[in-house]
């Protein structure tokens, strides 16, 4: 019988909200679970190990972890749209665990401009590692064939099916992949329909193949479980008025385009850490002082570090410095809600504020889910996440409006 429910294993905080936010706006219960240990009856449950940057050992183990906590549900197995963190690793752990015949892998995402061509994953037409994620202070990618690098960190072999494949039905596609020697499997993808072909076909495989891709394939999860879509979207319970802080920890050329946006279009004050001043003892609370100062003119804040100058030797570091920052700054005020971009900061954000999951509703738009805390100094709060280089450039200004406001289009 077909599980009427699904699991999703992500590595990192926004890239579980991404692959999550779609099945809200069905009216399928969504919970993003942050904390171990945590319970969460749900149609669909995210599970993030927060372990992209972590060594591929302590991957492995919190995925295979992960895995099991999610017995009796259709599982996918989220990795990033860019190919960042341990993508083998976890992989393989997903696999061993679930004794996958198949494995289909398929990181595209059309609608934020990731696509696969002959097995190389483009952004924006460009092949990944020869884009901005090549320079990532902390996972510079430096591969887009998937399948070399795929079979480099697993051990076995992987082979591809072409848009032609895939546009010959999911009948056709079930059985060139069933009929194909290798393990894995990626796919070519160009456009949204052919995530849904992908999907199609999973379905007749009845459980035995493992899905794996970004929040682009996740969208089309809903045909492998057999449950009917709810009647109505999920509505945050807490409608506090205030302004909304948005805290930015990436250094991505669209995140920055859409802090621009949003200061030239809503007036929305940007409080940019001085990096040079982040080793002084009282940098905490001359940026908390700044903030409050800011806050007076009653159109929010923006607290980030995407227009820092980099400093390497502080690139661990201050996720935990703008957490700070950022947790004082919500302590001092009521706020309608929080908006939370670059993975590393969303998590330390909600981990300082003793999150213990994130509900959620639906999404601003493609890829950038919104919903509610649960759990912490901030229960109920709105919230949205966004990955740095996923979203238009009315994202941020769109987000604003869900956390002020509370309506989602």
């Amino acid at each position: 019988m077909t599980p009427q429910t699904l699991g999703i294993v992500a590595d990192d905080l926004t890239g579980a909200m991404d692959s999550s936010g779609y099945f809200a706006t069905l009216g399928w219960g969504t919970v993003v679970v942050l904390a171990p240990g945590f319970s969460a009856d749900a149609d669909v449950v995210v599970i993030t190990t927060n372990s992209r940057a972590e060594n591929p050992d302590i991957a492995r183990k919190r995925v295979k972890q992960a895995v099991r906590s999610l017995a009796g549900r259709v599982v996918y197995k989220k990795i990033d749209s860019t190919l960042r963190g341990n993508i083998g690793a976890e992989l393989e752990a997903a696999i061993e665990e679930l004794a996958s015949q198949k494995t289909i892998v398929a990181p595209a995402f059309p609608v934020v401009g990731r696509t696969t061509v002959t097995g190389n994953l483009l952004v924006n037409g460009t092949p990944v590692a020869q884009t901005q994620f090549a320079q990532d202070p902390i996972l510079p990618v430096k591969e887009s064939h998937i399948p070399t690098l795929l079979e480099r960190s697993t051990g076995r072999q992987v082979g591809v099916v072409t848009v032609k494949d895939i546009e010959a039905g999911p009948e056709s596609l079930y059985c060139r992949i069933s009929e194909m020697p290798q393990d894995i499997v990626v796919c070519d993808v160009t456009e949204e329909s052919h995530l849904t072909g992908i999907a199609q076909a999973a379905a007749l495989a009845e459980g035995r193949w493992l899905l794996c891709g970004s929040g682009g394939l996740a969208r089309e999860l809903h045909l492998l479980v057999r449950k009917t879509p709810g009647a109505k979207r999920a509505k945050p319970r807490n409608l506090s008025s205030g302004p909304a802080l948005v805290v930015v920890g990436t250094r991505n050329q669209v995140a920055a385009n859409q802090l621009l946006k949003a200061r030239d279009e809503l007036g929305l004050p940007i409080l940019n850490l001085d990096t040079e001043r982040l080793s002084e003892e009282d940098a905490s609370a001359y940026l908390v002082a700044e903030a409050n100062r800011l806050l007076i003119q009653g159109r929010g804040l923006a607290l980030s570090s995407t227009f820092s100058q980099y400093a390497p030797e502080l690139k661990h570091t201050i996720p935990a410095i703008m957490a700070e920052i950022a947790t004082k700054i919500l302590a001092s005020r009521r706020f309608a809600g929080l908006f939370l971009s670059g993975g590393d900061i969303a998590l330390e954000v909600c981990r300082r504020l003793g999150v213990s999951a994130i509900r959620v509703h639906g999404e601003v738009e493609p890829g950038v889910p919104a919903g509610e805390l649960i759990g912490g100094a901030c229960q109920g709060m709105r919230v949205v996440t966004k990955a740095g280089g996923f979203g238009t450039e009315e994202a941020l200004v769109k987000s604003i409006s869900y956390l002020e406001k509370g309506n989602l289009s």
